[in-house]
């Protein structure tokens, strides 16, 4: 299934690895990096056109739904995300603990316009600058979804792809649409390869300047530990602009009044706040995604 967004300034996000505990660099802030690639102002030269914004979006791959929790769902950042600005966002590495952070690792880097080019190219090639039916027979129960994004050319396009990388019932092989989309999420895994090296920057942690949270009312604690560990409380700093009780859907919070709160915290870290406790669900705001 393909749904088609115009105008193209529309963007969704999806990855990102977000220090753990870091703020990071909203659209603001990014402008001001001497590092980021210089994007020319109408979207390049020769090349396929894309948004130039910070926080719009040129290309995202993510893996939506499937048998998951409320949790992860909400907390995984996406495979990967392209800003308009040349900001490469990717999964950050995971601590092998429990319990483990609150926030998720999500990790940025650099790409040049030629780097750009060459993705855009490779969707193209993939035939994802047009609209595109990926339905197919399956009998898997409770996969991902694999949606992708592209604006190019004033246009932009989402695709997405329930149980990608299956064979449908009997092995009946996948439509040579769904074989495409396959071959370039593949690709997007070795960018190096794609683009070459020379047009990536080191990757390093991303500070946001924005999280995004969600809170969930608690009655009871003693469904939560396991292997004798159990949950902490703390006070939701009553200075924070956000309420809890405000925050039961996805809710901006800014990097400066929680960032080293959420920092410090982990998956057994719970608040209160007028009273009542919570269970508090966070990760870095991405360009294009605010509470996608």
């Amino acid at each position: 299934m393909t749904k088609r967004l115009i105008p193209l300034v529309v963007a969704i996000a999806g990855l990102g690895i977000a220090a753990c505990g870091s703020d990071g660099p909203g659209p603001s802030s990014a402008s001001s990096d001497s590092t980021l690639p210089t994007v020319p102002a109408d979207g390049q030269g020769d090349g396929y056109t894309h948004p130039t914004g910070a926080d719009e979006v040129v290309v995202s791959y993510a893996e939506l739904g499937g048998f998951t929790t409320r949790e992860y769902a909400f907390q995984q950042p996406p495979s990967l995300l392209i800003s308009g600005d040349g900001r490469l966002f990717s999964p950050g590495a995971q601590i092998e603990i429990y319990p483990g952070p609150l926030l998720p690792a999500v990790q940025v880097r650099t790409i040049t316009e030629a780097g750009i080019q060459e993705i855009l190219a490779a969707a193209d090639e993939a035939g994802l600058l047009a609209d595109v039916d990926y339905t197919a027979e399956t009998n898997i129960a409770d996969a991902s979804t694999a949606t992708v994004m592209v604006s190019a050319d004033g246009e932009t396009w989402v695709h997405e792809a329930y149980a990608l990388g299956f064979a449908g019932p009997d092995g009946v092989e996948p439509t040579s649409e769904r074989q495409a989309l396959l071959r370039f999420v593949t690709q997007l895994t070795d960018l190096e390869a794609l683009v070459g090296s020379e047009n990536l920057g080191e990757a390093t942690l991303f500070e946001p300047t924005e999280y995004e949270i969600e809170a969930i009312a608690v009655d009871d604690l003693s469904a939560y530990g396991t292997d004798g560990i159990e949950p902490t409380v703390e006070e939701w700093p009553a200075d924070v602009s956000v309420r809890l009780v405000d925050a039961a859907e996805c809710t901006i919070v800014q990097a400066s009044e929680v960032g080293e709160l959420l920092a410090s915290a982990n998956q057994l870290t719970f608040f209160t706040d007028a009273g009542v406790t919570y269970q508090l669900l966070a990760r870095p705001a991405l360009p294009g995604q605010t509470c996608r």
